[in-house]
């Protein structure tokens, strides 16, 4: 079982059983996890929790649900480590009711600081695509940069887009958060 990850703006917590109908709503927008439009979405939240389970069941593996401090349940995190003990590649969705408040970024960094001060890991990943503008930003502002871009790999909206894998090296997490190696200081908390 996950531990929480508090900040000043979100929770990161276990995921309950009641949390899958919401993840499967998101996963059905196609304005929140639109990857491909060749298919219709169609998840349901007994498909979800199978699919984070066999995630989870991995042991350098995570999954935490996303809470406002209210308490309301606004959107999912999940990491997996590969190679272990490396790398990690995360995944965040969040409702549109979460955007543009800082919810995402203080989640993403609070998975941060777990994966490189806490796990030790080299590297972090992320995958977007080139039409989420504010995926790339947010990303960007966190100090991920560009590391592979497949073209028109995407569909939406009738238009092709690039996939986008960007990435962050323990190196780089340290120096723009002007931490020393080995040192735990959350800026969220």
């Amino acid at each position: 079982m996950m531990d929480d990850l508090t900040g000043k703006l979100v929770k990161l917590r276990p995921v309950r059983d009641e949390d899958f109908e919401y993840f499967a709503s998101l996963r059905n927008d196609l304005r929140t996890q639109a990857w491909n439009q060749r298919m219709p979405p169609c998840f349901t939240a007994k498909k979800i929790k199978e699919r984070f389970e066999k995630i989870t069941e991995k042991k350098d593996a995570g999954l935490w649900s996303i809470e406002a401090k209210d308490g309301k349940l606004i959107g999912y995190l999940n990491y997996e480590e590969g190679p272990q003990r490396l790398a990690a590649t995360v995944g965040i969705a969040t409702g549109m009711e979460a955007w543009g408040k800082d919810y995402a970024r203080e989640a993403v960094e609070l998975v941060l600081e777990f994966l490189f001060v806490e796990r030790g890991l080299q590297v972090v990943r992320l995958w977007t695509n080139s039409w989420n503008v504010r995926a790339v930003g947010l990303a960007k502002k966190l100090g991920f940069r560009d590391s592979i871009r497949l073209r028109e790999e995407v569909v939406m909206g009738g238009k092709l887009y690039d996939a986008l894998m960007m990435d962050m090296l323990r190196e780089e997490y340290y120096e723009s958060r002007s931490l020393k190696e080995g040192a735990a200081v959350n800026q969220n908390r």
